[in-house]
């Protein structure tokens, strides 16, 4: 018979209580089940983990140690169980974003990347530059999460989210001719 879960469970509810009746009302079960059940669970593991007579219940030192093991499995469990929730949510483990070289100087993505370390502290942020067109390989093959790029066309299989609209300056010395124009077409 293999040891599952609830066969730590209910041996832990008796190791606690030293009382089969106390633990089954414990644990919401009738007693003669629960009798059954941690029999079972000493045939299974060969040992005897508690000694019972009509008046009391007490551990065995073989259920002593196995109830320190059963406590740190079941709170192993449980923590396993909790960080799968978290990373399935969001909560805890890694994002990858590309970016282009200038993304980190916006304020925009600086602040937003602020904001989800403070939000998000268990989750890694792994951060690689790439120009935009390096970005769309990785994104596709689920190399990275996310990718901070500049407008070019995307494949239909990229859900793409604008950001924010910047300004393109021309710069120049005060004598060039252009100079004296107030606006400029990028041809010109």
């Amino acid at each position: 018979m293999a040891i599952e879960l609830r066969h730590l469970r209910y041996f832990i509810a008796v190791a606690e209580e030293l009382h089969f009746g106390r633990a089954a009302r414990r644990l919401n079960i009738s007693q003669p089940p629960l009798s059954q059940q941690i029999q079972q669970l000493e045939q299974s593991i060969q040992a005897r983990l508690l000694v019972r007579t009509n008046r009391s219940v007490q551990l065995t030192p073989a259920g002593a140690a196995f109830l320190q093991d059963a406590r740190a499995i079941l709170l192993q469990v449980n923590q396993s169980a909790d960080r799968a929730a978290r990373i399935h949510q969001g909560q805890q483990g890694e994002l990858r974003i590309g970016f282009t070289s200038s993304a980190p100087f916006t304020g925009l993505v600086s602040d937003a990347l602020f904001r989800f370390r403070q939000r998000w502290p268990e989750v890694h942020i792994h951060m690689q530059e790439h120009n935009t067109r390096q970005q769309l390989t990785p994104l596709l093959d689920g190399q990275l999460d996310l990718g901070v790029m500049r407008n070019t066309p995307l494949p239909a299989d990229l859900h793409y989210q604008l950001l924010l609209r910047e300004p393109l300056y021309a710069v120049m010395h005060r004598d060039h001719p252009l100079a004296q124009h107030r606006s400029l077409s990028v041809r010109a």
